[in-house]
């Protein structure tokens, strides 16, 4: 057998997988929203106060992120040329663990609300980011894609008060899946 055709097997195999993936999460999805369940963001998003640090305080892990990655945090700012640059970055397993970090750009979907945006980390895929509820002070926010994959649990300090999570869980579970939501572990943690 030549290696040709075992990479064409390999191939094959993860595609298929890769298909049925989508197709389970597809029927898990509308078990708990339906396709008419078209997700809301938010009307207006003010750039300037939206930029910033932000700390995550729980997510629904994705297969391609590490399994536990505390002291999460995301950084955007606004370059020269009014393009906003994404820093994000935890540590590997530990508080203590190696510094896990990637950079990249975010675009706006809809200039006119700011709460669609597209991210390029320059990887085969850019990654959707969209903002469904925002706290009025711009304290914290929740997160999460047109496809609800994701879901993040921003603030702006690495802790958020049992009431503005519970608020922000209760926004989220409006649109999105919680069950799967992991906390993110901030206790002693420093930041780059």
């Amino acid at each position: 057998m030549s290696s040709k055709t075992i990479n064409l097997k390999q191939i094959f195999k993860t595609l298929t997988i890769l298909l049925l993936l989508n197709l389970n999460f597809q029927v898990a999805q509308g078990f708990w929203f339906s396709a008419d369940d078209e997700l809301v963001t938010l009307d207006n998003v003010d750039l300037n106060q939206f930029l910033g640090r932000w700390y995550q305080i729980a997510r629904n892990p994705l297969f391609f992120e590490p399994a536990n990655c505390p002291c999460a945090q995301q950084t955007l700012s606004l370059n020269s040329s009014n393009i906003v640059e994404v820093y994000n970055s935890c540590n590997k397993d530990t508080v203590n663990g190696k510094l896990q970090e990637i950079s990249g750009t975010a675009t706006s979907e809809d200039p006119i609300n700011n709460s669609k945006f597209s991210i390029d980390f320059g990887l085969f895929a850019k990654g959707k980011y969209w903002i469904i509820a925002l706290a009025p002070d711009y304290s914290w926010a929740v997160v999460t894609d047109p496809n609800r994959w994701s879901l993040y649990i921003l603030s702006k300090t690495p802790d958020l008060s049992p009431s503005d999570y519970a608020t922000a869980l209760n926004l989220a579970e409006q649109q999105t899946d919680i069950s799967k939501l992991k906390t993110t572990d901030h206790k002693n943690c420093t930041y780059p």
